[in-house]
Formats: C-alpha cells, structure tokens, sequence
C-alpha cells in the first residue's frame, strides 16, 4: 500500500481509504459482524484512512468504526463529519432501526425504495442541516463517545453550502475544540464549487472531501489545484460517479479499452494522477468489492486521460 500526505499536514494516509457511509444503514444487507470484518480485512490490506459522519446509518456507523478501533487507535486516521441532524422522521426511523433492519434484509426491492428516499433526505424532514456552535459541540461530543476516541484526525463540515461557508461563528467554535484536543484538522466537504473559493481564504480549513473525476468543471479543477498548491489536502470520493452518466460511459469504455483496463482502474487512475489528492475513498459494503480496489492500485501510472474531455 502506497502512503501519501494530505496536504501540509502531519496525516500520513493510505492511497485508498474506506468509506463507511452504507456500513450501518437501515437498507444495508451487512450485519454487525461483517461491518467489522470488512473494517479488519481493509486495516488487513494497509488502509488506515476511515472516513465516516455522525449521520450515516444514525450513527451506527461511528459506533461500528469505534468498536473496530479500539485497542488500535493510533493504526488509524479517523475522520467524521457534521453539519446534518435528524428531523422529526429521522429520529422516528433510528428508533425503528433495530426493527426494520432484519425485516428488510431478503426485501432488495424495499431496500431500493428506502435508498431513494434517503437521497432525498432532506425533502422527506428525515434530516436538515445545522451549523451552528452549539450544534457542533453537541454533535462532535456525541461523535467522540461513539467512536470511543479522545479525538478525531479529520472534521469535515459535512456538505457545506455557500451560505454556512462564511458563518465565522462555526469555524471559531471548530477552533475552539481544536485547541481543546478534539480535532487535530478541519475540513469541509461542499457540495457548492464556489465554497472552493472560501476555503482559500479560511486558513482553518486544511482538508477538502470532494468528487475527483475527469468530468469536474474547470473552475472545480483549477480551485481544487490552487487548493493543493496552497498546502490543502484532497480527499477524492464519488470517483467512479462518471460510470453511472450515460454520455460518459461510452468515452470511458473506449479509453479504457485503449490503455488495457477497466474503467474502474481508469477513473482510480484519473485521480490518484492529481498532485493535491492524498487518498481516494472507496464506499464499498462489499469484501469482494474492497479487494478489488486494493488490486486496482497495482496498474501502471500514469496514463493519459486528455482526449476523454474536451
């Protein structure tokens, strides 16, 4: 496993990290057991990077991360998010959880349905946002039992819009436990390219989480490497989002065809080219899936990748 740093920081991470955001949720096949045996298989294969969010599986994921962790902490760069709390129909749904889960484990149709509304979370008041002081002090407390850790290595202000981007108060109080020993780095993951801009002028802000593929816009991929260049460390997910956008899939096949890989290896490849990527996250509830990634790593780099955008 090859090691890079994130950004100008002291984080020393695994190329490829995992994602947990599927590990714990309602629609999840995966029990308890194999959430933590695909957790040591990757720990196994020299990951150390775990990324996850006091909201993914209502929490049940942070739970799993720190049973996983424990007697092991210092193997590991945890990294959590905030910014999301259940809604009336969020709370109504974790505690329904224990319930339902095992219920719906043989329904794979059911299962859809319940994903669709999770991406539509904030339509359907399971969750909204909040950024706030006094919400992040509550939820970075509640994430630290969870994980049973004194600290994490990442917090991420978890799909930050525009508007919080430049609420002052948030990011003193992110500084205030940060000084208190609870968060070694600050970091952000947008959902807005312009927050980009912000975070070059919030000398905080140390590491972004954002979507790295070919298919980014200009102005994402020019903040991104001012970003890199200004110490910023990137932390790549939804690399392989391109394979589900049908006027993309044909170009991918084609290159890929052409340089003797999968487009898997290819959009992995893509990313890990880019000089301010630290890791590249793999959201997979899947040994199999998992294990493909990690051989994944082994393809010749770098391969030229100008002709799949114009």
């Amino acid at each position: 496993m090859e090691y890079r740093a994130i950004g100008n920081t002291d984080l020393r991470a695994s190329v490829l990290g995992l994602g947990t955001s599927k590990l714990a949720s309602v629609s999840s096949e995966l029990t308890r057991a194999a959430a933590l045996d695909l957790i040591m298989t990757a720990a196994d294969h020299g990951i150390n990077l775990i990324d996850t969010a006091d909201i993914y599986g209502q929490g049940d994921s942070e739970r799993i991360v720190g049973e996983a962790i424990r007697g092991k902490r210092d193997r590991f760069i945890i990294a959590t998010k905030a910014g999301y709390r259940l809604g009336r129909a969020g709370v109504l749904l974790a505690k329904a959880k224990p319930y339902l889960k095992p219920l719906l484990r043989p329904l794979g149709r059911v299962r859809a349905l319940i994903e669709t509304a999770r991406d539509n979370a904030h339509a359907t008041n399971v969750i909204r946002q909040d950024f706030s002081p006094e919400y992040l002090t509550h939820a970075v407390d509640r994430s630290l039992r969870r994980l049973r850790t004194d600290y994490v290595d990442i917090l991420y202000l978890h799909d930050l819009p525009l508007s919080a981007a430049r609420n002052a108060e948030s990011f003193e109080c992110l500084s205030r436990m940060q000084k208190a020993g609870k968060i070694r780095h600050v970091g952000i993951s947008p959902t807005d390219d312009e927050v980009l801009e912000v975070a070059q002028s919030n000398p905080l802000i140390r590491v972004i989480q954002t979507d790295v593929h070919p298919w980014r816009t200009p102005a994402a991929k020019s903040g991104l490497s001012s970003l890199g260049k200004s110490g910023r460390g990137v932390v790549a997910n939804r690399v392989f989002a391109p394979m589900a956008v049908e006027e993309w899939k044909q170009k991918l096949e084609d290159a890929a065809q052409a340089h003797g890989m999968t487009t898997r290896q290819l959009l992995l490849n893509f990313a890990l080219q880019q000089p301010y990527v630290g890791s590249v996250l793999t959201g997979t509830i899947s040994r199999e899936h998992l294990l493909e990634n990690i051989a994944d790593l082994s393809i010749p780099r770098p391969v030229p990748l100008d002709d799949l955008v114009p």
